[in-house]
């Protein structure tokens, strides 16, 4: 995963030089063909729509995907900790750099219209400082989108809970004092913030997990809110589009499943082979969360393509382009890395 500064003094490189350390990744864009000449149009007019995705792991890369998908003629450079995801970034079009990049790097010393920080607070000591060092390449004029968890909200009785919802208080779980400590830095800072139900796909996911775990010490009437990683990034990509300044999203499909109907319908699927049936052995505990997001979809005029896990299972197959089963002509890149949240 992404995060965090050089420690070498940037030295910007001359225009004509980025563009062509650019190229490769531009060549072998899938989503959508730019030429090299598109790229210089775009970035000539007062418009740039360059993108920095810091953390492009499963989320992140397919933020940039959905990017060079609505912008063609778009420079995405990903930022990564290691160089390990490198070649499959480029068969995406992106440039990745790694975060101690060089001074020589083609990037060095510039700053993006638009960044995204998706990189989850796993991979770092101090996340929120990594989120504050991610700020200094963003020039302020496009947009900031953190991505965030709905954890930080605060009930967890069954009730409703959408964007305005109380979140928790300073010092109450370590883990929600970070995602609640970055988000401020990002708000204060001009950005907007993400905040993200259960991510999964056909592959990874809660469902995953219940699958293959004979015994769970949790509810099974418990309310679990999910959305889909391809809905997660379309939700970032119209954040991103929107240009919104120090405002807060919420991205959930709108429909909670019960932790036993995810290990149910997830059977029902037919598609996992080799499932297992687990028994949730509490009766106890927190009833978790109803979950809507109106002022997010009415802002955006976004909606989910996976209208519910339900649909995801039943309508939809349990197929996305993660399956097995699809089918593609190339090679896919399918990060896989820490889980978002």
């Amino acid at each position: 995963m992404t995060m965090g500064l050089s420690r070498a003094t940037p030295t910007p490189m001359p225009t004509r030089t980025f563009e062509r350390k650019v190229q490769k990744a531009q060549r072998n864009r899938v989503v959508a063909a730019a030429s090299t000449s598109d790229a210089r149009q775009l970035r000539s007019e007062p418009e740039c729509r360059n993108l920095l995705v810091v953390g492009p792991g499963v989320l992140g890369s397919r933020v940039a995907v959905g990017w060079l998908g609505k912008y063609p003629g778009a420079v995405v450079v990903g930022q990564t900790n290691t160089d390990a995801s490198h070649k499959g970034l480029e068969s995406l079009g992106v440039y990745p750099r790694v975060k101690n990049f060089d001074a020589d790097d083609a990037t060095a010393g510039r700053t993006f219209p638009y960044v995204v920080f998706s990189a989850p607070p796993s991979g770092s000591e101090d996340y929120p400082g990594e989120v504050e060092s991610a700020l200094k390449y963003w020039d302020g004029k496009g947009c900031f989108v953190f991505t965030s968890s709905s954890a930080v909200y605060a009930n967890e009785a069954g009730e409703g809970c959408d964007e305005d919802s109380p979140v928790y208080e300073i010092g109450t779980n370590p883990r929600v004092d970070r995602l609640l400590k970055a988000e401020k830095i990002v708000l204060d800072a001009g950005g907007s913030v993400c905040r993200l139900a259960g991510l999964y796909h056909s592959e990874r996911g809660a469902h995953k997990y219940f699958l293959k775990t004979p015994k769970l010490d949790s509810r099974a009437d418990a309310l679990v809110n999910l959305i889909h990683y391809e809905d997660a990034a379309s939700l970032c990509v119209a954040v991103l589009a929107s240009k919104s300044k120090s405002s807060v999203f919420l991205g959930t499909d709108g429909v909670p499943v019960t932790r036993g109907d995810i290990a149910k319908l997830s059977i029902e699927s037919g598609v996992y082979k080799d499932a297992i049936s687990p028994e949730f052995t509490a009766v106890d505990g927190p009833m978790g969360r109803s979950m809507t997001n109106p002022s997010t979809r009415s802002a955006l005029g976004w909606s989910p393509k996976y209208e519910s896990f339900q649909a995801f299972m039943t309508s939809h197959g349990a197929f996305d382009t993660y399956s097995p089963r699809y089918k593609t002509e190339r090679p896919r890149f399918l990060p896989t890395g820490r889980p978002h949240q």
